[in-house]
């Protein structure tokens, strides 16, 4: 399919098919991520693909762990003001369907940071600043994912919930100490047609030669 009618038809997906997906489109999703741009050629990427049923619900339980924690902990003070409450509960309830039935996805996705395949220590790269580079390599090969998913009729939806209690979640997948949950995608046939998605005009975020010199319009 046309690029630009995936990209702006990839909504997030939260209620799957009982759908089996092959092995084929697994390996060309996974094919798809690799291909993508990062930092060095470090290529710092791995991925737990996650059919078995028991595995499944053990992830399952610590994502809505972490989801629960952020109800129950506020993030920043202030967050208990009646107006930003009830736009998190908004936020929360919209992936309830998700939240409550993870497991019941056909596949679940585990990208992970290999911190011993991350090139710019060698380079003399301050530590301090180094993780979030290679977080920003590895993000465009869940783009990549999920446009391949969408490529072939498959839904997916970019969560980071499991990273809250990441600890928790490296033990019930037996990662090594050196890994890092960066994503968990759930990928399955979805229950609803694709839909283009809702988003603000590109030109209210873009500025011109300097921040807050506004384009109207780039033509």
């Amino acid at each position: 399919m046309d690029l630009f009618e995936a990209m702006r038809t990839q909504r997030s997906v939260k209620s799957f098919k009982p759908d089996p997906v092959s092995d084929q489109d697994i390996a060309t999703i996974l094919s798809a991520a690799t291909w993508a741009p990062n930092g060095t050629n470090a290529q710092p990427w791995e991925f737990i693909v996650i059919r078995d049923a028991d595995i499944k619900k053990s992830v399952a339980d610590i994502y809505r762990a972490g989801l629960q924690f952020l109800l129950d902990h506020p993030r920043r003070q202030g967050w208990r003001e009646p107006d930003e409450r009830t736009f998190f509960r908004t936020m929360m309830s919209k992936s309830h369907h998700l939240r409550e039935h993870l497991e019941e996805s056909p596949v679940l996705i585990v990208v992970a940071m290999n911190e011993h395949r991350d090139n710019l220590p060698r380079y003399g790269v301050l530590k301090a600043i180094h993780p979030e580079a290679a977080y920003a390599s590895i993000m465009p090969g869940v783009q990549n994912m999920m446009l391949a998913a969408r490529s072939l009729g498959l839904g997916t939806c970019l969560t980071t919930a499991l990273n809250i209690l990441e600890e928790d979640a490296k033990v019930a997948l037996d990662m090594p100490e050196h890994t890092r949950i960066i994503a968990l995608i759930p990928l399955g046939y979805p229950t609803e047609d694709f839909k283009p998605v809702t988003r603000i005009p590109a030109e209210e975020f873009t500025h011109l030669d300097r921040w807050r010199v506004h384009a109207e319009r780039l033509s």
